[in-house]
């Protein structure tokens, strides 16, 4: 089980415990920074502390997306967000920062093979307007953990977790 990813929302927000995708709100759109991982040799609340303690030193993010294009290796349709060196450099320097405190689903995806981006098509439906998406410039001031669990309606979805703001200036 991999109940946990760190995710950036574009545009709006859930509130914390509210779901993601299948929730009354609908599918919040968002750029994983951090696809599913599960914590190792740690506790709930030190994933938390240590998310905290990264995200401390990280400065806000900007990020520019492209057209909605069909990925090759992804069996969905997407908005391309430009690979700028600090949103790259969020997710590789999040890895490093876990190291052997995290192991992740999808290792095949990290790294050099990480494509920052926004879903827009899941399940052979389009479910955000992915043109209030493209070409577009956004700011990211806070990353959220999205958590695995069982919805007030009882269907499984990832829920808004724990939020974490990126600070303005590095310590």
């Amino acid at each position: 089980m991999f109940p946990y990813q760190l995710v950036a929302f574009i545009d709006r927000n859930p509130s914390l415990g509210e779901p993601v995708y299948d929730g009354k709100n609908g599918w919040y759109p968002q750029i994983a920074l951090k696809r599913r991982f599960k914590p190792v040799g740690i506790n709930e609340n030190e994933l938390i502390a240590k998310i905290q303690d990264y995200c401390n030193s990280r400065r806000p993010l900007g990020v520019v997306t492209k057209e909605l294009i069909k990925p090759e290796r992804m069996p969905v349709k997407v908005v391309e967000v430009h690979p700028a060196p600090e949103l790259m450099a969020f997710h590789n320097d999040f890895i490093s920062f876990m190291g052997d405190a995290m192991v992740s689903r999808y290792p095949e995806r990290d790294g050099a093979n990480y494509m920052p981006h926004i879903t827009a098509e899941y399940g052979g439906r389009m479910v955000i307007d992915a043109d209030s998406f493209t070409n577009r410039t956004f700011q990211i001031t806070k990353v959220v953990l999205l958590k695995d669990a069982e919805t007030a309606a009882g269907s499984q979805d990832s829920i808004a977790f724990h939020e974490f703001s990126l600070h303005s200036r590095q310590r």
